[in-house]
């Protein structure tokens, strides 16, 4: 077993105040739910939620994420999430605000970092994790790009 790594910053303007972007980043099952390959989401208590993403397969590794992650809000700007428990898949990270460069904007970013527990050689490891590191970026700024259209539209769930 060895652990793949990955990590992905993004970020964008989003035409909506501040409020709102938090707002809808502070719904964590309704936002986790625009995540690219988000299968299911759950929330547990204590800020404690459960994900099921889809299978990842590349050919030579074929891996189902299923974690446990805890979220802090406390920072007004800054809402992170670290893994809870032992699970084969581990995320760290934060979606950052400040204002934007015009009156009624937000820039919204996503940090994030992973490890994926999977069953192959160690021989392997640096051929899949570009592959991992490629995903990581698609997953990241596809979700940004959803949350985006989401705040954008105005609309709620």
């Amino acid at each position: 077993m060895v652990s793949i790594r990955s990590a992905s910053v993004a970020g964008t303007e989003v035409k909506a105040e501040p409020a709102a972007v938090r707002a809808l980043l502070l719904d964590v099952v309704g936002c986790g739910l625009l995540m690219p390959g988000v299968e299911s989401l759950t929330a547990e208590g204590n800020d404690v939620y459960h994900y099921v993403l889809a299978t990842i397969s590349n050919g030579a590794v074929s891996h189902t994420p299923d974690h446990r992650t805890r979220f802090d809000a406390t920072d007004p700007a800054r809402i992170r999430w670290e893994p809870v428990g032992e699970h084969n898949f581990r995320s760290w990270g934060e979606f950052r605000t400040a204002p934007g460069n015009e009156t009624g904007t937000t820039y919204l970013e996503i940090d994030t970092r992973s490890e994926a527990d999977v069953d192959i050689a160690p021989v392997v490891l640096p051929l899949v994790e570009p592959f991992a590191r490629q995903q990581s970026d698609q997953v990241t700024e596809g979700f940004l790009a959803a949350i985006k259209e989401r705040v954008e539209s105005g609309a709620t769930g």
